[in-house]
Formats: C-alpha cells, structure tokens, sequence
C-alpha cells in the first residue's frame, strides 16, 4: 500500500510537467576585430570631422599593430603636418607636430615613397626644428633624384644653414649656369653671395650681388610690368632683389665705400624700401 500510494502521488507530478519546451536565445554578434585598416579608416573620418586629437590617436593605433601600415603613415604624417603649420611661432604643439610628422615621412621614405613632395616636406620640418643635418640630407637627396631649379635652391640654402660654404658654392654657381632663366636666379645668387660672406671672400661677395641683381632685372624685363604687382614669380624676385641690395648697403657700410652706398640706397628707395 505504501508503495502504491507514492506511485498514485508521483503521478499528477509527472502530468503537471509535460512535454519540455526548447528555449532559443540569440546571441549579440561579436563586433567586428580591430585591425590596423580599421583604425586607418576611423581616423579619416575624425580627420575630416577635425578632430585632429582622436585622429591621431587612432592612426598611432594603427601603427601600434602594424608599425610598416604606409596609409597610416600616410595619414599621420599628413595630419601632423596641418597642426604644424596651422600653429605659429616655436609653440610646444607645433613642435611636436613637426617632429612626429617629420619622423613619419622619413619612415615612408625609408619604406620606398621617394616623391619629391615628401622629401620638400622632411626638409621644410626639419627648418622649423632648426634640424640643419637633416635639412641638408634630405635637400641632397631630392636634389639627386629630382634635379631641378627648386631642389638645386633649396639644397644651395641646407648648405647655407649647415655652413657648408664650399658645397654651397659649388652648387649654387652650377645652379646659376644651368637655370639662368628660373625665377629661383635671384635665390641663387643671394645664397651664393651669403657663400662667400661665410668664407671671408667680401669682395667675391659684393660681385656675386651686383651679378644677382643684373640677372634679376633682365629676369623681370622678360616678364614685364603687368605681372609685376601679381605673379610669384615676380615677388620672388623683387624680394631676391631687396635683400642682395640690403646686403650690399651693409657691405658698402662696412668697407666705407660711399659713392656705392649712396647708390644701393637710391635704389631701396626706389624699390619702396626706404628703411
């Protein structure tokens, strides 16, 4: 009986549970993995919404994974480059900007990107970090690769900066003779007048000036008076020219020569520099 009262009780039990129902629950998807194109592509577009900070942040994510990615490279070095030269003067921002943009061109270049862009742009940092070895190392090697009027001046000005007057000399007389109608003339006798000043060779100088400023007038001659109050071409040359006459009035100050200071200084004053 007792055995037949448990299985009497035992049976509304078994009744009352039924058939088990089958419960699906739906998982959330993983999100996607992190790569370093994902954070390339994140940064673009904070980079377009300017928020150059997490930008930045996300392209040095990106290379944290793949230290060799170049569009994060790219990217970094490009972005770098707008907060250095949005920013004025030797602030610490721009400082670092210019380093950190500096730096990653220098890998992309290391990486095989030889553009003369990139080159122009190590070299152009490089003067705001008053870094004069690299500013002449890279000014060599677009000069090299790219052998121009615009690369042969600004390789006559690394030498320059770096005092390397004997490189300067020889490369900026060759650029006088093998561009004799760039409108970097006036840079380039300006530079290799300051050449021969750094060398003690006044009276070299004082010729490589007056030299400078013939080339310059025939230079403007060509293009006339029309393009004079526009065209860069033209304001780089009266700006060449203004600067090898200031440096003569120094000379000609310096060596007593009075005749010629009386000249060079009617002629800033006819040039509007009367100062």
């Amino acid at each position: 009986m007792r055995g037949r009262a448990a299985c009497l009780l035992s049976i509304p039990l078994l009744a009352g549970c039924g058939p088990a129902r089958e419960v699906t629950t739906t998982l959330p998807a993983p999100p996607p993995p992190v790569t370093a194109e994902t954070l390339v592509e994140e940064g673009k577009r904070l980079y377009a919404a300017r928020e150059l900070d997490s930008a930045s942040a996300a392209f040095a994510g990106a290379l944290r994974l793949d230290s060799t990615c170049r569009p994060a490279l790219q990217e970094m070095a490009r972005l770098q480059y707008d907060i250095a030269m949005g920013e004025q003067g030797k602030s610490g921002r721009r400082v670092r900007a210019s380093r950190n943009a500096r730096d990653a061109y220098i890998r992309l270049e290391r990486q095989g990107v030889s553009e003369s862009d990139i080159y122009e742009r190590i070299c152009e940092l490089s003067v705001v970090l008053e870094d004069h070895g690299t500013f002449l190392r890279y000014a060599k090697k677009n000069a090299e690769k790219y052998p121009f009027d615009r690369q042969y001046y600004n390789l006559g000005v690394a030498y320059v900066a770096a005092e390397d007057y004997a490189g300067a000399i020889k490369t900026l007389k060759e650029a006088t003779e093998k561009f004799p109608s760039s409108m970097y003339i006036g840079g380039f006798y300006r530079q290799l007048g300051r050449a021969y000043a750094g060398v003690d060779r006044d009276q070299t100088a004082e010729r490589t000036y007056t030299a400078g400023l013939k080339a310059v007038e025939q230079r403007l001659a060509v293009l006339g008076d029309a393009a004079r109050s526009s065209d860069p071409e033209c304001r780089r040359l009266t700006d060449d020219r203004i600067a090898m006459l200031l440096a003569l009035k120094k000379l000609h100050q310096t060596y007593k020569q009075t005749d010629k200071l009386r000249q060079v200084e009617r002629q800033l004053k006819e040039a509007g520099y009367d100062k």
